[in-house]
């Protein structure tokens, strides 16, 4: 039942009012005597939304690199800076999933075109991406940009390969003997810093031999598996042959 008592005379006086209902209950009268409600106030028109800025885009895509960083056991030897030493080196399981896990967590971990020079991509933008096999060890991909680097690297590598070679901080390692090596420095902790895909005209040489970079011009949605395993292939040769050595 409504509670609500309509005014159906609009120019009814409150006497009048008073008058016709003198024989109506008294929750009438007391519902009669309120003042009536005041209409309802519209709903306010919502704020325009402010413009967004728009996204810059990034260029579009002409390439993809792939390849690996440290296979094996360095040849030539590798220069530690906290040991003093210059030995061949390696990195234990544990440091490759290191590697791995500082590049995905959160560090900004570039891939230069040569030591200290221009940035290829990072990961930042996910342009590059890293993961870890078990004989190999830590393996890359680079998404190639149509920009001014991203077209000189694709210039040199469609069709050949290039060397790499990477950087890393906080290192824990120990040394050890082993036969046919000799002393051994084992890379157990680090944090990746970069990987430097080598140009030609580069005078250093990666101290991992077996670690090089496929390439090949495609604006596909993802990388070609064929470059990891040409990568892979190469690896593996130099793998084998320090098996030999009783690497």
């Amino acid at each position: 039942m409504s509670l609500t008592i309509e005014r159906a005379a609009i120019t009814a006086r409150p006497e009048d009012i008073a008058r016709k209902l003198q024989h109506a209950p008294a929750w009438v009268r007391a519902l009669a005597a309120k003042p009536a409600p005041s209409p309802a106030k519209p709903m306010p028109t919502p704020a325009k939304a402010k413009p967004t800025t728009a996204v810059r885009s990034l260029p579009p895509v002409i390439g993809w690199l792939a390849g690996t960083c440290c296979p094996g056991v360095s040849r030539p030897l590798a220069h530690c800076r906290q040991d003093g030493e210059t030995l061949p080196e390696t990195f234990t399981p544990a440091a490759l999933e290191r590697m791995l896990a500082s590049a995905c967590n959160g560090d900004e971990v570039p891939v230069t075109f040569g030591h200290d020079g221009p940035v290829i991509a990072t990961t930042r933008s996910l342009d590059v991406i890293f993961r870890v096999k078990q004989i190999t060890g830590l393996e890359f991909e680079v998404r190639l940009r149509d920009n001014d680097i991203g077209r000189k690297v694709l210039a040199e590598i469609v069709g050949r390969s290039l060397g790499v070679s990477i950087g890393f901080t906080g290192t824990k390692s120990w040394t050890v003997d082993r036969d046919g090596v000799g002393r051994l420095r084992v890379v157990d902790e680090c944090r990746l810093h970069h990987v430097a895909i080598l140009p030609r005209s580069a005078t250093a040489k990666p101290v991992y031999s077996g670690a090089r970079c496929y390439g090949i011009k495609s604006n596909g949605v993802g990388c070609p598996e064929q470059l990891y395993r040409d990568a892979r292939s190469w690896a593996f040769g130099f793998i084998k042959s320090q098996a030999g050595c009783k690497v």
